[in-house]
């Protein structure tokens, strides 16, 4: 199977490979970025280990894995994850600090899931966020992900989101219904 990009509207997610390892630097080698990964900026050494570990998860051959997420100009936006989790599919993402705050994050986590669905078939998708990172909590609310769980592990304490049809067409007939309420 050929691995095509994932395309939202905006930007176009890469399947990352040995060859990103400069861009994968820019984006570990800042601490706010790595807060809720590793809690600092990874040195470059640290950077490509943590590259080679995620380029060995997967093969080249399955949409599963790392992706780098750039703009159409080619710039360097941060990067995404798609993975297993049984049988869920797992999405992620890292947006660079420059990118922070303009939709970017919400924009790739909602094309996530519609590719999870589409692409993957995937029943249900999820993603785990720290209990204390009040902006990718934000971005998983605005792309129609509820927060189902509360996990505390023994390295940290987070939240586990879930998107499926099954909970989300409730959601919706509730908020056509505020949305009715309010027009008249």
């Amino acid at each position: 199977m050929q691995v095509k990009s994932i395309k939202t509207e905006h930007f176009v997610l890469t399947k990352m490979s040995a060859a990103d390892g400069d861009k994968y630097f820019r984006l570990s080698n800042n601490d706010n970025v790595m807060k809720y990964v590793t809690g600092h900026a990874l040195d470059r050494q640290e950077s490509d280990k943590m590259l080679a570990t995620f380029l060995a998860e997967y093969g080249t051959d399955t949409f599963l894995g790392r992706y780098l997420i750039e703009g159409v100009a080619g710039d360097l936006i941060g990067v995404a994850k798609l993975d297993m989790d049984g049988s869920d599919v797992e999405i992620g993402y890292r947006i660079m600090e420059e990118h922070w705050g303009k939709g970017i994050a919400t924009e790739i986590a909602t094309g996530l899931i519609r590719f999870a669905k589409r692409e993957l078939n995937a029943r249900q998708v999820i993603a785990y966020v720290n209990v204390s990172n009040a902006a990718s909590i934000r971005v998983l609310e605005k792309a129609g992900m509820v927060n189902m769980e509360r996990i505390e592990d023994p390295d940290e304490v987070k939240y586990k989101f879930v998107y499926s049809t099954q909970i989300n067409a409730p959601l919706r007939k509730v908020f056509y219904q505020i949305l009715a309420l309010i027009g008249k």
